[in-house]
């Protein structure tokens, strides 16, 4: 266990900023670790919320389809395996009240609160300023689901950003439980931290109420690889082409429908992160890990190890030392790469033993 897996004291750190701090922790390899892990290391990113809900449109967009069930089943089924997986104490009753360490949990992620309106035949739950509706309600359906030891059907309703209605009815279906997700790209352990990464990533954190944190002013949320990895596989089966964005983007993978999702998945991250506003200046190759810490390590999305020109025209060959996932962090420096040169460029990406490689370049070829 960790030294600072506060789980398992009898009593968590008063300040909420220090139970923050206790949990994710930054490793040297760019990744965000959940200190809460015990049987499987749980890796995770953190997110604007704007800039997910973005990303999440976007991808529907670009695969033409509604993936807002499939995100929830994934936040659900990706909660169940966590709980059986952790120190986390599970929720044992019906009383909300007494979750005690679950509400400690959607503190720390920054997904909101909640509460319970009625339980009656049916049960409605509350959630207040959900950081992403899908996955705020997959996660609580879940947790319901382990304090009562049966299924639930669920939906939910939103009329606005500050809270929707969870609505479980009991389901006499019998699942069985979920098992572990593995990347299919290369990928390692790591339990270095990065204490100057860690100080860094901090900076100018601030706590409210209702599970709500920021960063310089923007709401943050902390989203596990897992459930990301369950969201891509709930997606795959219906996908069949993409609808709109670009479709250039070159993955090692040999399932075709695979393919489709990253490329949706980077196009969308890309776009996000251009619209961003992004101030990206390159002077020479090794500026690219600078960068890499900036827009990819603060956020857990991975850290560039080593880049090397192999054109006069700005293209990159950037190995990653690990990623959380290849599309979103392939996006990002795809969008970095545009803003860097003014114009639009193209991802290719390879696998080697032990790390992912990126080649971002001008999509048009430039005369000497």
């Amino acid at each position: 266990m960790g030294l600072f897996d506060f789980f398992n004291r009898e009593k968590p750190p008063s300040d909420p900023k220090d139970r923050l701090k206790q949990r994710w922790l930054y490793l040297s390899d760019g990744l965000i670790k959940d200190n809460n892990s015990e049987k499987v290391n749980h890796y995770v990113a953190r997110f604007s919320t704007n800039v997910f809900e973005t990303w999440f449109l976007g991808l529907e967009q670009r695969l033409g389809q509604s993936l807002g069930r499939r995100l929830a089943h994934a936040a659900l089924e990706h909660q169940e395996y966590f709980l059986n997986n952790s120190s986390a104490t599970s929720p044992s009753n019906r009383d909300l009240k007494s979750w005690l360490y679950n509400r400690l949990d959607w503190q720390t992620r920054g997904l909101g609160r909640y509460s319970k309106l009625d339980d009656e035949e049916e049960v409605r739950l509350l959630i207040e300023h959900p950081a992403s509706a899908p996955i705020c309600s997959g996660l609580l359906t879940s947790a319901w689901e382990k304090a009562t030891r049966k299924r639930h059907r669920f939906i939910w309703s939103q009329s606005s950003k500050e809270g929707l209605i969870l609505t479980l009815n009991l389901d006499h279906k019998e699942l069985p439980n979920p098992f572990q997700q593995i990347p299919v790209w290369p990928n390692s352990d790591n339990d270095s931290v990065n204490n100057d990464l860690t100080e860094e990533s901090w900076e100018d954190l601030r706590v409210e109420s209702l599970g709500i944190w920021s960063i310089m002013n923007e709401r943050k949320m902390i989203v596990h690889r897992d459930l990301i990895l369950r969201f891509e596989e709930f997606c795959l089966p219906y996908i069949t082409s993409i609808e709109s964005g670009r479709q250039d983007i070159e993955w090692p993978l040999e399932d075709s429908q695979r393919r489709l999702w990253w490329t949706a998945a980077a196009d969308s991250m890309r776009e996000s992160h251009f619209d961003s506003g992004l101030h990206i200046l390159v002077s020479r190759p090794e500026d690219w890990i600078g960068i890499g810490r900036r827009h990819l390590s603060m956020n857990g999305l991975g850290s560039v190890q080593s880049a090397e020109a192999f054109d006069s025209h700005g293209g990159i060959k950037i190995s990653l030392e690990n990623t959380f996932h290849p599309a979103l962090s392939g996006g990002v420096l795809l969008a970095c790469w545009e803003r860097a040169h003014g114009r639009r460029g193209k991802l290719k990406c390879s696998f080697n033993s032990d790390s992912v490689i990126l080649f971002l370049s001008s999509s048009v070829e430039i005369a000497n």
